[in-house]
Protein backbone atom coordinates (compact mmCIF):
# COMPACT_ATOMS: atom_id res chain seq x y z
CA UNK A 1 0.00 0.00 0.00
CA UNK A 2 1.01 3.60 -0.87
CA UNK A 3 2.01 5.51 1.77
CA UNK A 4 1.20 9.15 2.55
CA UNK A 5 3.87 11.41 2.71
CA UNK A 6 4.35 13.96 5.46
CA UNK A 7 4.06 16.59 3.45
CA UNK A 8 0.87 15.30 2.25
CA UNK A 9 -1.21 14.55 5.78
CA UNK A 10 0.09 18.40 6.65
CA UNK A 11 -1.81 19.94 3.73
CA UNK A 12 -5.11 18.24 4.53
CA UNK A 13 -5.30 19.49 7.88
CA UNK A 14 -4.92 23.33 6.62
CA UNK A 15 -7.71 25.42 7.20
CA UNK A 16 -10.60 26.39 9.87
CA UNK A 17 -12.98 23.98 11.16
CA UNK A 18 -16.36 24.37 11.79
CA UNK A 19 -15.90 25.09 15.34
CA UNK A 20 -13.47 27.49 15.30
CA UNK A 21 -14.86 29.10 12.20
CA UNK A 22 -18.15 29.84 15.05
CA UNK A 23 -15.86 31.37 17.19
CA UNK A 24 -13.80 33.39 15.06
CA UNK A 25 -17.68 35.20 13.92
CA UNK A 26 -18.99 35.28 17.28
CA UNK A 27 -15.96 37.36 18.57
CA UNK A 28 -16.80 39.51 15.52
CA UNK A 29 -20.00 39.52 16.43
CA UNK A 30 -19.29 40.57 20.07
CA UNK A 31 -16.34 43.64 18.55
CA UNK A 32 -19.47 44.84 16.38
CA UNK A 33 -22.07 45.48 19.63
CA UNK A 34 -19.28 47.03 21.35
CA UNK A 35 -17.78 49.09 18.52
CA UNK A 36 -20.28 50.63 16.58
CA UNK A 37 -22.37 52.18 18.95
CA UNK A 38 -19.50 54.31 20.21
CA UNK A 39 -18.09 55.14 16.86
CA UNK A 40 -21.51 56.48 16.11
CA UNK A 41 -21.71 58.19 19.27
CA UNK A 42 -18.36 59.90 18.83
CA UNK A 43 -19.89 60.82 15.24
CA UNK A 44 -22.55 62.71 17.22
CA UNK A 45 -20.86 64.16 19.48
CA UNK A 46 -18.43 65.55 16.71
CA UNK A 47 -21.35 67.13 15.32
CA UNK A 48 -22.80 68.96 18.67
CA UNK A 49 -18.91 70.50 19.17
CA UNK A 50 -18.88 71.59 15.63
CA UNK A 51 -22.49 73.15 16.57
CA UNK A 52 -21.50 74.74 19.99
CA UNK A 53 -18.31 76.37 17.99
CA UNK A 54 -20.34 78.07 15.45
CA UNK A 55 -22.68 79.01 17.86
CA UNK A 56 -19.86 80.76 19.83
CA UNK A 57 -18.61 82.55 16.72
CA UNK A 58 -22.04 84.18 16.57
CA UNK A 59 -21.99 85.09 19.73
CA UNK A 60 -18.82 87.02 18.85
CA UNK A 61 -19.72 88.63 15.93
CA UNK A 62 -23.21 89.62 17.39
CA UNK A 63 -21.57 91.44 20.59
CA UNK A 64 -19.15 93.58 18.34
CA UNK A 65 -22.13 93.95 15.77
CA UNK A 66 -23.67 95.55 18.78
CA UNK A 67 -20.63 97.31 20.01
CA UNK A 68 -20.11 99.22 16.73
CA UNK A 69 -24.35 99.56 15.82
CA UNK A 70 -26.26 99.53 18.99
CA UNK A 71 -29.58 97.53 18.62
CA UNK A 72 -29.39 94.64 16.67
CA UNK A 73 -32.95 95.18 14.63
CA UNK A 74 -35.58 92.39 14.88
CA UNK A 75 -36.12 90.06 12.16
CA UNK A 76 -38.90 88.67 10.16
CA UNK A 77 -39.85 85.28 8.45
CA UNK A 78 -37.41 86.43 5.57
CA UNK A 79 -34.57 88.02 7.40
CA UNK A 80 -31.88 86.45 8.85
CA UNK A 81 -29.29 88.11 11.63
CA UNK A 82 -26.33 85.65 10.34
CA UNK A 83 -26.61 87.73 6.78
CA UNK A 84 -27.16 90.82 8.52
CA UNK A 85 -23.40 89.99 10.27
CA UNK A 86 -22.56 89.03 6.55
CA UNK A 87 -23.33 91.92 5.10
CA UNK A 88 -21.80 94.09 7.86
CA UNK A 89 -18.47 92.13 7.78
CA UNK A 90 -18.53 90.28 11.15
CA UNK A 91 -18.98 86.84 9.67
CA UNK A 92 -17.62 85.03 6.28
CA UNK A 93 -20.19 82.69 5.91
CA UNK A 94 -24.01 82.61 6.45
CA UNK A 95 -24.91 80.08 9.86
CA UNK A 96 -24.44 76.32 8.78
CA UNK A 97 -23.74 73.55 11.30
CA UNK A 98 -23.86 69.90 11.38
CA UNK A 99 -26.93 69.11 13.22
CA UNK A 100 -30.97 69.36 11.88
CA UNK A 101 -31.75 69.87 8.54
CA UNK A 102 -29.18 70.65 6.13
CA UNK A 103 -29.44 73.71 3.78
CA UNK A 104 -31.46 73.40 0.89
CA UNK A 105 -29.22 73.37 -2.40
CA UNK A 106 -29.73 76.09 -4.11
CA UNK A 107 -29.36 77.96 -0.84
CA UNK A 108 -33.01 79.79 -0.23
CA UNK A 109 -32.48 83.49 -0.53
CA UNK A 110 -33.08 85.96 2.92
CA UNK A 111 -33.78 89.41 2.75
CA UNK A 112 -30.54 92.03 1.71
CA UNK A 113 -29.78 94.24 4.50
CA UNK A 114 -28.66 97.56 3.73
CA UNK A 115 -27.30 100.56 6.11
CA UNK A 116 -29.06 103.78 5.90
CA UNK A 117 -29.05 106.55 7.78
CA UNK A 118 -27.96 104.95 10.84
CA UNK A 119 -30.37 101.92 10.84
CA UNK A 120 -29.75 98.68 9.79
CA UNK A 121 -33.24 97.53 7.33
CA UNK A 122 -33.87 93.91 5.31
CA UNK A 123 -35.78 94.26 2.04
CA UNK A 124 -36.91 91.27 -0.14
CA UNK A 125 -36.17 87.35 -0.36
CA UNK A 126 -37.93 84.41 0.81
CA UNK A 127 -39.27 82.40 3.37
CA UNK A 128 -36.28 81.23 6.14
CA UNK A 129 -38.86 79.02 8.54
CA UNK A 130 -37.17 75.55 7.32
CA UNK A 131 -33.74 76.67 7.64
CA UNK A 132 -31.12 76.94 10.14
CA UNK A 133 -30.58 80.43 10.97
CA UNK A 134 -29.90 83.14 13.11
CA UNK A 135 -32.71 85.34 14.26
CA UNK A 136 -33.77 88.41 16.66
CA UNK A 137 -37.29 88.91 18.25
CA UNK A 138 -38.93 91.09 20.69
CA UNK A 139 -39.70 89.44 24.05
CA UNK A 140 -42.24 88.25 25.30
CA UNK A 141 -43.98 86.22 28.32
CA UNK A 142 -44.58 83.22 26.67
CA UNK A 143 -43.24 80.20 27.23
CA UNK A 144 -39.80 79.07 26.05
CA UNK A 145 -40.28 77.36 22.48
CA UNK A 146 -40.09 80.45 19.52
CA UNK A 147 -36.92 82.17 19.98
CA UNK A 148 -39.13 84.81 21.73
CA UNK A 149 -38.26 84.20 25.38
CA UNK A 150 -36.11 82.00 27.41
CA UNK A 151 -35.56 81.17 31.22
CA UNK A 152 -32.37 80.83 31.87
CA UNK A 153 -31.96 79.80 35.33
CA UNK A 154 -34.86 77.50 34.82
CA UNK A 155 -37.52 79.95 36.20
CA UNK A 156 -37.02 83.58 35.03
CA UNK A 157 -38.85 84.97 31.85
CA UNK A 158 -36.00 87.52 30.32
CA UNK A 159 -37.16 91.32 30.85
CA UNK A 160 -40.52 91.67 28.11
CA UNK A 161 -39.76 94.08 25.13
CA UNK A 162 -35.82 93.12 25.33
CA UNK A 163 -34.38 91.84 22.05
CA UNK A 164 -33.61 88.60 21.78
CA UNK A 165 -30.72 86.88 19.43
CA UNK A 166 -31.59 83.29 19.00
CA UNK A 167 -30.25 80.13 16.77
CA UNK A 168 -32.73 78.26 15.09
CA UNK A 169 -32.33 74.49 14.13
CA UNK A 170 -35.12 72.98 12.70
CA UNK A 171 -34.30 68.86 12.38
CA UNK A 172 -32.76 68.28 15.06
CA UNK A 173 -32.32 64.33 15.87
CA UNK A 174 -33.78 64.27 19.94
CA UNK A 175 -30.35 62.77 20.81
CA UNK A 176 -28.33 65.70 19.66
CA UNK A 177 -31.00 68.07 21.02
CA UNK A 178 -30.39 66.49 24.52
CA UNK A 179 -26.58 66.65 24.38
CA UNK A 180 -26.46 69.93 22.79
CA UNK A 181 -28.59 71.43 26.10
CA UNK A 182 -26.66 69.84 28.20
CA UNK A 183 -23.19 70.41 27.63
CA UNK A 184 -24.36 74.46 27.20
CA UNK A 185 -27.01 74.27 30.14
CA UNK A 186 -25.55 71.78 32.44
CA UNK A 187 -27.47 68.30 33.56
CA UNK A 188 -29.56 70.81 35.73
CA UNK A 189 -31.20 72.31 33.16
CA UNK A 190 -31.38 69.70 30.66
CA UNK A 191 -33.90 66.70 30.43
CA UNK A 192 -32.98 62.97 31.38
CA UNK A 193 -33.95 61.86 28.10
CA UNK A 194 -33.97 62.90 24.20
CA UNK A 195 -37.60 62.21 24.25
CA UNK A 196 -39.12 65.25 26.40
CA UNK A 197 -39.38 68.79 25.56
CA UNK A 198 -36.77 71.05 27.54
CA UNK A 199 -38.11 75.30 28.26
CA UNK A 200 -34.95 75.71 30.55
CA UNK A 201 -32.05 77.18 29.80
CA UNK A 202 -30.15 78.43 26.50
CA UNK A 203 -31.20 75.48 25.06
CA UNK A 204 -35.09 74.38 24.37
CA UNK A 205 -37.12 72.67 22.14
CA UNK A 206 -40.27 70.93 21.89
CA UNK A 207 -40.23 66.94 22.79
CA UNK A 208 -39.40 65.02 19.63
CA UNK A 209 -41.30 64.09 16.57
CA UNK A 210 -42.63 60.51 15.54
CA UNK A 211 -39.66 61.10 13.71
CA UNK A 212 -37.23 61.49 16.68
CA UNK A 213 -36.48 65.38 15.09
CA UNK A 214 -37.66 68.91 17.00
CA UNK A 215 -36.70 72.21 16.03
CA UNK A 216 -34.03 74.14 18.85
CA UNK A 217 -33.95 77.30 19.51
CA UNK A 218 -30.16 78.53 21.17
CA UNK A 219 -30.40 81.78 23.10
CA UNK A 220 -27.28 83.79 21.56
CA UNK A 221 -27.83 87.11 23.59
CA UNK A 222 -30.32 89.78 24.42
CA UNK A 223 -30.50 93.86 25.14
Amino acid sequence: MKKSSPFRRKHLTLGFSLVEMIGVLAIIAILAVVIVPRVFSTIASSRVTNAIGSLNSIKSSVNEFAGRYGAVPVTNANSRIDDLLLSAGFLESRFNIKIGTPPSNPVVAGATWAYNNGTWTATGGSNQNTQSKIICLTSTNAAPGTGANYRLDGTNNLPTGARVVSAVIPGVAGTDARELSARLDGDALSQATATTADIAGKVVYAAPNAAGTTTVYVYIAHQ
